[in-house]
């Protein structure tokens, strides 16, 4: 990609945006990164780390004032749980002194609604991510291999139409990322199901031994376990976040819900055949999903 940005600015230096910083220092080390956070200690590691040029501390009473550090930026990057990242939008006047502003939210209807006057954002989404959380957790190669949805607004940037959000696709793709464009409520409904979902059923199934005192039991969970529940090892803060803004998603526990009680009644049948078969068709399609994926 040619080189024809400067400065680029990340709001939050958590597991996403701590790892974006390492990835664009990689790739483009002469570009100056301007990093904010609410935590000096991190800001501080990001700059020891050599990945952030200039920072910003994020003071509660702040109201939003800190976002003009960000002026003259090419590209600002929003990386925060839904609800914040929709404040800051809120917080950010259509005649922005940055160039093009986007974010990393795995909501993108409430984002997108909430970024309806700014006609420099682009919504998206890296579908990359760990069990980690905070800056120690980022890796600059998180997003080598990883699907980056880009979401287009009407009130927004066309990101296949312009220069400047070709720029941004083509950044994307420096990192090691896939930019894949769809629209906003396509990819929520999809979220719902394979992101979201997963996390809501990792988390439950985590609790079942969780809310027991069996200390005993706890001491015998082997790997089975462990891999099924990772994801419930994230954030409560960003999760439950992402869970109240994912429209979509009480539809997902439905339906999946119907599933458990489709094994159940399986179960109960006493039809052996009528299990495998069943089970066979779920093997299938989990062994269909490209290796890649399956690390992510």
């Amino acid at each position: 990609m040619k080189n024809s940005f400067d400065k680029i600015g990340i709001c939050g230096l958590g597991l996403i945006g701590g790892s974006l910083a390492k990835a664009l220092r990689v790739a483009f080390p002469q570009v100056r990164i301007v990093a904010a956070d609410c935590d000096g200690a991190t800001l501080e590691k990001a700059k020891t780390d050599g990945c952030v040029d200039e920072s910003v501390l994020v003071k509660p009473d702040d109201g939003g004032t800190f976002l003009r550090a960000f002026n003259g930026c090419d590209f600002l990057f929003l990386c925060a749980p839904p609800q914040v990242v929709a404040g800051q939008l809120g917080q950010l006047s259509e005649n922005n002194e940055i160039g093009i502003i986007t974010d990393v939210a795995s909501v993108k209807m409430p984002i997108m609604k909430a970024a309806a006057g700014l006609k420099n954002f682009v919504g998206g989404h890296p579908m990359a991510g760990s069990e980690g959380a905070g800056y120690e957790a980022s890796d600059a190669d998180l997003f080598k291999g990883a699907a980056y949805v880009v979401c287009e607004g009407s009130n927004g940037l066309r990101p296949l139409s312009t220069a400047g959000s070709r720029c941004y696709l083509s950044l994307i793709s420096s990192i090691g990322a896939r930019p894949i464009v769809m629209d906003a409520e396509t990819h929520d409904r999809r979220m719902a199901l394979i992101s979201h979902l997963p996390h809501i059923a990792a988390f439950a199934l985590a609790a079942s031994p969780a809310l027991r005192d069996d200390p005993q039991m706890r001491s015998l969970i082997g790997g089975g376990f462990r891999d099924t529940t990772r994801i419930a090892a994230s954030a409560p803060a960003l999760w439950s976040d992402i869970f109240m803004e994912s429209g979509f998603l009480p539809d997902a526990i439905d339906a999946y819900i119907s599933e458990l009680q489709t094994l159940k009644t399986r179960i109960e049948s006493g039809d052996k055949s009528a299990l495998e078969s069943y089970l066979r068709t779920i093997s299938d399609f989990r062994r269909s999903i490209p290796e890649g994926l399956r690390k992510r």
